[in-house]
C-alpha cells in the first residue's frame, strides 16, 4: 500500500475516533437529543462536512459510539478474566462477573452507563431497525455465545436454575443489571439518605438477581 494511503487510513481512523470520543462526551453530560451534530463536530474539532462524511446521521453516530464503546468494555472484561477462564466458567461464575462489571462501570465509567440509558430511549423513539444495530449488537454476540454454552452446561452441573428459558435469564441479567446501573448513574433515584453513591444499592440489587438465578425468589427490577 503506498506511504500516502496508509496515512490518510490512519488520518481517517483518528478523526472518527476524535469524532466518537466527542460525542460520547457530550451525549453523556447533556443527552443525545439536546446535542446538534454541529456541536459534536465543533468538540471533535473538526468540520462538520467531515462529521457528516463518516456519519450522515445521528442515529448512525450513535450506534457508532455505542459499538466503540462497549467493544472497549468487552475487550478489557475478556483481557482481565481471561478468554479461556471465560469459556471454561459456570453460568453463575459468568453473571457474577457481569454483575461485578456494571458495578464497576458505574464506579469508574458513570458517563458510559448515562449515554447507554440516553441511546436506548433515542434509538426506540426513532424505531431503528434492527439491521442497523449491527455495529452495537456485533460486540456483545461473543457475550451471548459464551453464555448460551454455559447455560447448556447448567443443565448438568446446576450452577444456575433452568427451569426458565435461557432468554429470560439473559434479560433479566443483562437488561436488568444494567438498567438498573444506568438509573444510579442518572442521579435520579430519590432515595430518604440522599447519599450520592449507591454502590451498596447496587450490590444488593447484584445479590437479588444472583439469588433468583440459583432458583429463589425473582427480584423486582421497576
Amino acid at each position: 500500500m503506498p506511504r500516502n494511503a496508509e496515512k490518510d487510513i490512519r488520518e481517517e481512523a483518528r478523526r472518527r475516533k476524535q469524532i466518537l470520543e466527542a460525542g460520547l462526551a457530550l451525549f453523556s453530560k447533556q443527552g443525545i437529543e439536546s446535542v446538534s451534530m454541529n456541536a459534536v463536530a465543533a468538540a471533535a474539532e473538526v468540520g462538520p462536512t467531515t462529521l457528516f462524511k463518516y456519519y450522515q446521521t445521528k442515529e448512525k453516530l450513535v450506534i457508532a459510539i455505542s459499538a466503540m464503546a462497549w467493544s472497549r468494555v468487552w475487550q478489557k472484561a475478556s483481557e482481565q478474566y481471561g478468554m479461556e477462564k471465560l469459556l471454561k466458567s459456570t453460568a453463575y461464575e459468568l453473571i457474577c462477573n457481569y454483575t461485578d462489571r456494571m458495578i464497576c462501570l458505574y464506579q469508574q465509567h458513570p458517563e458510559l452507563l448515562r449515554f447507554s440509558e440516553n441511546y436506548k430511549t433515542f434509538i426506540c423513539r426513532h424505531h431503528t431497525r434492527e439491521e442497523d444495530l449491527q455495529d452495537h449488537l456485533s460486540p456483545l454476540q461473543s457475550i451471548r455465545d459464551i453464555f448460551h454454552t454455559a447455560y447448556l452446561r447448567a443443565q448438568e452441573d446446576h450452577s444456575i436454575r433452568t427451569d426458565v428459558s435461557e432468554d429470560v435469564l439473559f434479560t433479566v441479567v443483562a437488561i436488568g443489571m444494567l438498567s438498573i446501573a444506568e438509573r444510579y448513574a442518572q442521579g435520579i433515584v430519590w432515595t430518604s439518605h440522599g447519599n450520592s453513591d449507591y454502590t451498596e444499592e447496587l450490590r444488593i440489587a447484584q445479590e437479588m438477581i444472583l439469588n433468583w438465578c440459583k432458583g429463589g425468589e425473582k427480584p423486582n427490577l421497576s
